[in-house]
């Protein structure tokens, strides 16, 4: 029993992120973004480059989300079957 509370604990921390590391990704992240708007030919410090990297983080946005959805809709039901009452699908 231990050791199986223990390996749930260490792939618990293995899925964790640092502060300093989800600071890097967002840094990179952001560098993309403006490689991206400047490859579109904006111009760094514009409105229309502000525009673009507003536009790519909403777009990631909007993907998150959907992703995080379509999780919650493909889960498999409880080990007791599944979900019995309202919404009737009849």
């Amino acid at each position: 029993m231990r050791k199986w509370l223990a390996v749930a604990a260490l792939l618990t921390l293995a899925a964790c992120v640092s502060p300093e590391e989800q600071a890097a990704m967002d840094a990179a992240q952001r560098q993309a973004d403006g490689q991206e708007c400047q490859s579109l030919g904006f111009k760094p410090g514009s409105t229309a480059f502000g525009n673009c990297m507003l536009k790519l983080k909403e777009i990631r946005a909007q993907e998150n989300n959907t992703r995080a959805i379509d999780r919650a809709n493909n889960m498999p039901p409880p080990w007791w079957g599944p979900r019995y009452g309202p919404p009737y699908w009849w």
